[in-house]
């Protein structure tokens, strides 16, 4: 793929994840799609969250439970078989915590198609 076919993936996905679009989000996504979180989980690797349905999920929850939620800074690059996202947000959790963080995304392509969501935050306050 080239650079800007891979922009435009991304940009697909990040409107289906934007505003929830389960269709447009199954279009530029594999069948075995995860979202390797930040934290979480049992292991290194943060909380794994597995296909559309639960990337939706995850995304009606942190609605309900996080407020004040901004995002600022957006850099998106194509890097051969990767598209890099990096941005910077803040709010509140679940917790009622306070964050602020840069995050990376990583998003490996595979057959045209994104296949995971690794996210890595690190705090800034």
């Amino acid at each position: 793929m080239t650079d800007e076919e891979m922009l435009f993936v991304m940009a697909e996905f990040r409107k289906g994840y934007g505003t929830g679009d389960k269709e447009r989000l199954l279009a530029v996504t594999t069948q075995d799609f995860e979202w390797h979180q930040h934290n979480g989980g049992e292991g290194p690797t943060g909380r794994v969250i597995k296909g559309i349905e639960g990337l939706l999920e995850e995304l009606t929850w942190r609605q309900a439970h996080w407020r004040d939620v901004t995002y600022e800074n957006l850099t998106e690059r194509a890097a051969g078989d990767v598209i890099l996202q990096m941005f910077t947000t803040r709010g509140v959790d679940e917790n009622d915590n306070s964050y602020h963080v840069n995050v990376v995304d990583v998003y490996p392509v595979r057959e045209g198609l994104i296949c995971r969501k690794d996210t890595y935050w690190k705090n800034i306050t």
